[in-house]
């Protein structure tokens, strides 16, 4: 036993000398040791001799530690002498150790990333890649086993919708090792991939290098679907606006038209010129309704109604409206599905997808209406980048027309976007539909294919809150009065229009041009004004703010409020809300009158303090 192993094994000299072999091994080594050599000797079965192994030794101490044993026999005479050359090999040991663990780190971070990455040489040959890799790009198992890098290459070809600018990236980046680069890739089944790419380096040496693709297919899509919803709510915003400015004016060509007319004979010449003008103005009124229906801004009447009644009501009129040769089938839940809705507004929601149904089909095919309920789930919210979860009301419009591609189906619900022919259509017809659904809190899409058809789903919250209370009120002979009417709009024609329609009436009027003249015209008036008619926004003081100002001087106090702004902006003066008498622009002399009389032959409210 030499110096080194007795340091290794931490005996002293000359100290082992006589002793079996076997007290350098633990157990069960020790213990087997002597059975070996004596079948050795007995049968020349070999395990040990001439050859190299790793195994476990025992110091003096009792410790543990790994070595490498290689043992050869020498023959002296007839003595047979066995020597065995012992490495402790425990920093190597502690070095694969290591390397184990850094291997292993290296190989659950590849695998745990939602990346593909692809490793090559210089020669761009296949190094290593993590399974996401070959998911992403559905290259078969055994092309990258046998790392074969022109197999990959071609499975790529055949799925990109520009395959040669890929490859051409590919071969610039290899023509420039030290290069990095950035890039997108499209596919031809619509996925999209960002491709990532720098060199491999050792120290400064550059050995190969690393791609990384990146699966944005999902991001693209909500990215997509929140630039369309913006688009949509600024188109809205834009709408309502026009629908504004366009009130104000038709309310003065509505109602000085509505007085010439009530001044003029039957048999006027003039009539007919008139008449041509109201009925221009009533479609401008439409328009604008139209507008505000788009934008979500058009006042709703809504309560608890049965949707499945008003399929079934709406039903006999679009089986009209649609034609003979287009088969109307509806298919209504046996369950009641109850909404907070506006029936008026869900009647022409389903009177326009019919009439867009209709024009799709060229008249002959089958339009198929069914409800029925239904939970939006999370994987729905998910997979459709919008909703609430909860149950809902389903809608379903289904015909067997020409269908869309999906670049048209995209731009269906924009304002005046249309496939029709020129004069055909004015493109409202589904933008009003979209603006009415999203006004109920509901939601739309589409399903279409070219030559197949094309599906509307409509989605409505349920609900259980008690039916509303409707009131009709007749305006065809609204009757007039003798009250003082205090009337305060910054416009100089609604003004003159309005002086003209209720002094005609019988009633006294007192104008103010603004808010803050409002108040003061009232504080002069205050035991003469029963009635006040506040324009919404107005300069110096709103109408909200001017009715708080009066109430303080007059509790019982009654008022109207008129607009002609969307009611996104009423609603934030507190009007809608706090469920004040409101009418809206433009409005016709009898509407005018007969909402007058509602609210003078009404109960005061409450006053204050």
């Amino acid at each position: 036993m030499n110096r080194s192993c007795e340091r290794m094994f931490g005996y002293g000299a000359g100290e082992l000398a006589g002793l079996n072999v076997s007290i350098l091994m633990p157990s069960p080594f020790r213990e087997e040791h002597d059975g070996y050599i004596a079948r050795y000797l007995r049968t020349g079965e070999k395990r040990v001799i001439e050859s190299r192994r790793e195994v476990v030794a025992r110091r003096k101490d009792g410790t543990l530690f790994p070595a490498e044993l290689a043992v050869s026999e020498v023959r002296l005479g007839e003595k047979r002498l066995f020597s065995g050359m012992i490495t402790d090999i425990s920093e190597r040991k502690e070095r694969e150790a290591e390397m184990r663990r850094t291997l292993s780190l290296l190989g659950a971070t590849l695998e745990s990333t939602a990346d593909g990455i692809l490793v090559v040489d210089l020669g761009g040959k296949i190094v290593s890649c993590n399974q996401k890799f070959a998911e992403l790009w559905r290259i078969p198992a055994e092309a990258l086993s046998d790392h074969d890098d022109n197999r990959a290459l071609a499975s790529a070809h055949e799925q990109l919708t520009d395959p040669e600018a890929f490859l051409a990236k590919v071969r610039d980046l290899y023509a420039h090792p030290e290069a990095e680069s950035r890039d997108v890739l499209k596919f031809k089944d619509g996925r999209i991939f960002e491709r990532y790419s720098k060199p491999q380096r050792i120290g400064e040496s550059i050995v190969g290098r690393v791609w990384s693709f990146s699966d944005l297919t999902e991001q693209r899509k909500l990215e997509a679907q929140l630039r369309q919803s913006q688009k949509m709510e600024a188109l809205g915003t834009l709408a309502g606006g026009v629908a504004h400015d366009f009130n104000n004016i038709l309310t003065a060509i509505i109602g000085f038209s509505n007085l010439l007319q009530m001044n003029m004979e039957e048999s006027d010449p003039r009539r007919q010129h008139l008449n041509q003008i109201l009925a221009a103005a009533e479609r401008a009124t439409g328009l604008t309704q139209s507008l505000l229906a788009y934008s979500r801004n058009k006042p709703l009447n809504p309560g608890r109604v049965n949707l499945n009644e008003i399929v079934r009501k709406v039903g006999n009129f679009l089986s009209r409206l649609i034609g003979e040769d287009v088969e109307l089938t509806i298919t209504v839940a046996d369950e009641a599905l109850n909404v907070m809705a506006d029936d008026g507004q869900i009647e022409q929601v389903l009177m326009n997808l019919a009439t867009n149904a209709r024009d799709a089909m060229a008249g002959e095919g089958s339009l198929i209406i069914r409800t029925g309920p239904i939970e939006l789930d999370q994987e729905f919210v998910s997979s459709h980048g919008y909703g609430i979860t909860g149950r809902y009301a389903l809608v379903s419009v289904s015909d067997t027309g020409s269908g869309m591609d999906r670049q048209t189906a995209e731009r269906i619900f924009e304002p005046f976007f249309t496939t029709k022919q020129m004069g055909r259509g004015t493109g409202l017809g589904l933008s009003i539909v979209y603006g009415i659904v999203k006004q109920h809190n509901g939601y739309i899409n589409v399903y279409s294919e070219v030559g197949k058809g094309t599906t509307f789903n409509i989605y409505f919250p349920l609900t259980e809150v008690a039916e509303k209370e409707q009131n009709a009120v007749d305006m065809r002979h609204p009757k007039g009065g003798i009250e003082t009417i205090l009337h305060v709009e910054d416009s100089e024609d609604i003004r003159a229009l309005m002086r003209e329609v209720l002094t005609g009436a019988g009633y006294t009027v007192i104008e103010a041009v603004d808010g803050q003249d409002g108040v003061e015209k009232f504080r002069e008036h205050r035991e003469e004004v029963q009635l006040l008619i506040l324009d919404v926004i107005m300069p110096r003081k709103n109408g909200k703010e001017v009715y708080d100002e009066v109430r303080a001087m007059k509790g019982d106090i009654k008022c109207i409020f008129t607009s002609g702004y969307t009611a996104d902006i009423i609603s934030r003066k507190g009007i809608l809300e706090e469920g004040y008498n409101f009418v809206t622009k433009p409005l016709s002399p009898n509407a005018l009158l007969a909402k007058v009389r509602e609210v003078l032959d009404g109960e005061s409210p409450p006053a204050r303090g």
